[in-house]
């Protein structure tokens, strides 16, 4: 069985198109509309999608993010603890369990937003500007 990638040798990984994959990601699944059937399967993918942005994020960490990520960890763990059995190995209540997931995750994408914001990390890839590029209303843009 062959295996595909994603990209292909000519193309170049770049660092910024890898945080804004994840960041695109994240903000795909905010605007979803999710059944209450498939509402665990959503939760999952929003936490890994979090959670991998995380990750790539790790190494560039300032003081402030170590911080609202280790108090993520806490309310994660406490959040779990209590929305599990006592052997921990089955949710109690699934509204209450996604509504704890998705509050703590989203807390740790927005403070992933801000430490991101502190480094004005993404700047030109988010507005598009380079060095030598001013931003220009258009003449139409305020005309509905």
């Amino acid at each position: 069985m062959s295996e595909t990638n994603n990209y292909s040798s000519n193309e170049n990984l770049d660092f910024r198109e890898i945080v804004l994959s994840y960041m695109r990601r994240v903000m795909e699944l905010n605007l979803n509309i999710v059944s209450q059937e498939n509402i665990l399967d959503y939760t999952k993918c929003y936490k890994r999608a979090v959670l991998g942005l995380n990750d790539i994020l790790l190494p560039f960490f300032d003081d402030e993010m170590s911080r609202a990520y280790e108090s993520f960890l806490d309310d994660y763990d406490w959040m779990m603890r209590n929305n599990t059995t006592e052997n921990g190995t089955k949710i109690s209540d699934v509204n209450e369990y996604v509504s704890g997931v998705m509050k703590v995750c989203r807390g740790l994408f927005r403070e992933l937003n801000k430490l991101l914001n502190r480094n004005d990390y993404l700047k030109s890839k988010v507005y598009g500007e380079t060095k030598n590029e001013v931003v220009q209303e258009r003449e139409d843009d305020g005309e509905y």
